[in-house]
């Protein structure tokens, strides 16, 4: 549990700093992105987004995390406080999010991620 801890502290670390590179350590080539918008993205299309200024994460802040590890596949769980420019439009995000790690090959990567709105009270 402790390692599926410090990746996605790597992950987020990543994000922040738009280091594609690292990012491409960490996920996995099947990797299903789902953004609290509903719009899906592959690998590719995420790093690709990052990298192009789509996204530009400028805080993320997590709480209520809950890590549940099965075997080969970790659930992470939490509530995510996110400023981020999306094309270029200031939103702060309230959001749960789902991430969920394999291991293969004896390496954890981040094969899905499911992100969705805490409604408003």
């Amino acid at each position: 549990m402790n390692e599926i801890l410090r990746l996605e502290d790597e992950r987020y670390a990543a994000m922040l700093a738009r280091d594609v590179t690292a990012l491409g350590r960490l996920l996995d080539d099947e990797l299903v992105y789902m953004h609290s918008s509903g719009v899906a993205d592959s690998k590719e299309s995420y790093l690709r987004g990052l990298r192009e200024g789509i996204w530009d994460y400028r805080k993320i802040g997590r709480s209520e995390q809950s890590v549940k590890v099965s075997g080969d596949t970790a659930l992470v769980f939490n509530r995510l406080a996110i400023s981020i420019k999306v094309r270029g439009v200031q939103k702060e995000l309230d959001n749960r999010a789902l991430a969920v790690w394999v291991r293969r090959g004896g390496a954890w990567r981040l094969i899905a991620l499911q992100s969705g709105a805490v409604p408003k009270p």
